[in-house]
């Protein structure tokens, strides 16, 4: 999705770009269909791992220059919170509380947003 902004610090026209909200939701719903699918299938580590995989690549993807809110509090917070719930669902006793969640992901190497492309390469140049 395009957003247009009218005017930069500059005052040059300047378009943002963020993901759509149909597709954000497709590839959360996605994810959250392929943990179900993967409780019964994998172990605890495996699911993390590949969960891991999954959300790299996504930020990967759209990790763009504007769309770095999009990427973090949305995407990554919610697939944090689906996978917690699935993961917890694996049998009748808990995996685990947020505390040690927490720690399993720092243990696993969890992704966070980092801009991939950036749509804006001279700004560093004109920040100095």
């Amino acid at each position: 999705m395009i957003i247009r902004e009218p005017w930069s610090k500059k005052g040059l026209f300047r378009v943002k770009r963020r993901t759509g909200r149909k597709k954000l939701g497709a590839s959360l719903r996605a994810f959250r269909d392929w943990a179900r699918r993967a409780r019964h299938k994998q172990t605890k580590g495996e699911m993390l791992i590949r969960a891991k995989a999954r959300v790299q690549g996504h930020l990967n993807y759209y990790a763009i220059t504007d769309n770095a809110r999009s990427c973090s509090s949305r995407y990554l917070y919610h697939a944090t919170r689906i996978l917690r719930r699935w993961l917890n669902r694996k049998s009748q006793r808990r995996a685990y509380n947020w505390d040690q969640y927490n720690d399993v992901l720092r243990e696993v190497g969890w992704p966070r947003v980092q801009i991939r492309i950036d749509l804006n390469p001279f700004r560093r140049a004109e920040a100095c």
